[in-house]
């Protein structure tokens, strides 16, 4: 491996990236990893909107492989980084847990993208780490969907360390202290219940254009991930021929489905 970026994709309106099989009573549900069931994006969605984008860049383009041979650049998943839970103070957190921040700390050092040390932190069950000046937390009390968390005030300075490190990342100077006010770790059984729990369920319908009434089979339930997820990944270059610095900045993608009515409107940050 010659180079590495860290990559995060940050939905700008609900997202959804499909399995294209149903589960339980949502017709559409979102990908999942097997083992956690958190949310990600595969690499082949990720890849193909990317490959789609720089499809008119002969310096770009071959990168991503032709008919007659590999790609020079591989791509993994998207993982999720942080979840937005509905909050009864602050309106909405920003949520994510230790088990992934340890596997994101020790995927980046394995890679050689970045040297984190600062991201091994374990939170009590039914506890929560916030930084200094939080929004979501009440006197020592947070309130995330219908779980009623205790602020861990000795993990504080820990999480206002991990949400700088982060905010610095993904978001541009000006939005940083909004998203830190916001953050918050939360035990991986309790990340592993939101997971579940706190995505978006949509009725939709077809209606008949004459009675404007729902048309035979025309009522399905899709999952999506809501607006503000944070989601991080890598992309590796195998090549001296293929450097990663071609990859410029992106902006705003649209991936998964549903584009004609402004799902998966999502912005690419990607670190040097």
């Amino acid at each position: 491996m010659k180079e590495t970026k860290l990559i995060f994709l940050h939905a700008l309106t609900p997202l959804h990236v499909g399995t294209g099989q149903a589960v339980a009573n949502v017709d559409l549900p979102i990908a999942r990893e097997k083992a956690t069931g958190f949310p990600i994006v595969p690499a082949s969605a990720f890849k193909g909107v990317l490959r789609d984008h720089y499809s008119n860049n002969p310096d770009v383009s071959p990168a991503f492989g032709t008919t007659e041979s590999a790609g020079s650049w591989m791509f993994t998943d998207l993982r999720i980084l942080c979840l937005p839970v509905r909050s009864f103070y602050g309106v909405f957190a920003y949520v994510t847990c230790p088990l992934i921040l340890s596997r994101l700390q020790r995927t980046a050092n394995a890679l050689g993208t970045k040297e984190i040390t600062d991201f091994d932190i374990e939170v009590p069950p039914l506890e929560v780490a916030a930084p200094h000046e939080t929004q979501i937390c009440h006197q020592h009390q947070v309130f995330l969907e219908d779980i009623d968390l205790r602020g861990n005030s000795g993990l504080t300075d820990s999480a206002h360390k991990i949400a700088q490190t982060i905010a610095g990342w993904v978001f541009p100077e000006g939005e940083r202290n909004t998203f830190i006010k916001r953050f918050a770790i939360v035990s991986n059984e309790t990340f592993s219940f939101l997971s579940e729990t706190a995505t978006e369920i949509i009725a939709r319908v077809r209606l008949e254009d004459d009675v404007k009434t729902v048309a035979q089979g025309g009522l399905w339930y899709e999952e999506t991930v809501p607006a503000e997820a944070i989601f991080y990944g890598f992309v590796v270059s195998a090549s001296d021929s293929a450097s990663l610095s071609k990859l410029q900045e992106v902006g705003l993608i649209q991936i998964g489905g549903d584009a004609t009515i402004g799902r998966g409107i999502c912005r690419v940050v990607m670190q040097p």
